[in-house]
């Protein structure tokens, strides 16, 4: 009995001096991999699909964990990813449809939980799951059309004129779950202190759920300043069935409509919720502090 409990102490002993605990921060570059569709562009050449990432980008992490031993560890951390434009709508060269480019950007902030296991004294991999916890997606619009501009009653109250349109629109989405994965090489520079380089893979997508307006400017050709409502209220009128405008102009405004609501749940008057993609693949240099 005796033995068992010395042989146990020993075996605590040893796995407890070669735990650890250590922080670190890392800062990369990604690109976006598994792109979705994320709007169109029309054209007089015809109309094709814009696809992209959220994910593309500048990313920096902050990370803390603990090794149970010298081969095995977990990990929780910290992200921000500060993402590159992706055009979401653009439309040039179209007589009868408004003059448009929309780009939309990622401005997320995640957490993630992984397992660690080292290969060697400097190659490691982990692996585990991610979620996205705050942040958000921009849409950044500019149109230029022509409107007759309607009162909230459906009367019109100033003629057709050249309309200069430009707007903010934050999205934001349900919780999502994803998984990244990375494998690295270390570089030792003290006992406590080391150096690495990884590359990493993430996907996960955000299922939008809501949008609130955060800038809204429109002025027309003769100087008036136009309200949201009644830039609102004239593309309701325009976009009934009885308007003579072609399907293709009444679809185009019917995007712009939902864009500029001061608030808008997405899923709700026969829209659908679509997944905005965050997926990339980057490298990561950081450093990493030993206790």
């Amino acid at each position: 009995m005796k033995k068992t409990f010395l042989a146990v102490i020993t075996l605590f002993a040893s796995i407890t001096l070669q735990a650890q605990f250590y922080v670190s921060a890392t800062g990369g570059y990604a690109v976006g991999v598994n792109e979705k569709v994320l709007g169109s562009e029309a054209s007089i050449n015809g109309i094709s699909e814009l696809e992209g990432s959220y994910g593309e980008g500048l990313h920096t992490q902050i990370r803390g964990g603990y090794f149970f031993n010298k081969k095995i560890g977990v990990e929780v951390g910290l992200g921000y990813v500060y993402g590159f434009d992706q055009d979401i709508a653009k439309t040039s060269g179209i007589p009868t449809l408004p003059e448009s480019h929309v780009i939309g950007r990622g401005r997320a902030y995640g957490a993630s939980l992984v397992g660690i296991y080292n290969f060697t004294d400097n190659i490691y991999v982990r692996a585990g799951l991610l979620t996205k916890i705050g942040g958000k997606t921009e849409a950044v619009g500019t149109v230029n059309t022509t409107l007759p501009l309607y009162n909230l009653s459906g009367n019109v109250i100033a003629a057709p004129a050249s309309t200069s349109i430009d707007f903010t629109t934050n999205f934001r989405g349900e919780l999502p779950i994803g998984f990244v994965g990375a494998i690295g090489y270390k570089f030792p520079i003290t006992e406590n202190i080391t150096l690495f380089t990884e590359v990493e893979y993430m996907n996960i997508d955000v299922t939008r759920e809501t949008s609130d307006l955060g800038n809204f400017s429109a002025v027309r050709a003769d100087g008036r300043v136009v309200t949201r409502d009644e830039l609102a209220n004239t593309i309701i009128v325009l976009t009934s069935p009885a308007s003579a405008l072609p399907e293709t102009t009444k679809s185009s405004l019917t995007s712009l409509s939902y864009l500029i609501r001061d608030e808008f749940t997405w899923g709700t008057e026969g829209t659908v919720k679509p997944d905005a993609p965050y997926s990339s693949f980057g490298i990561n240099i950081g450093f990493m502090y030993s206790f």
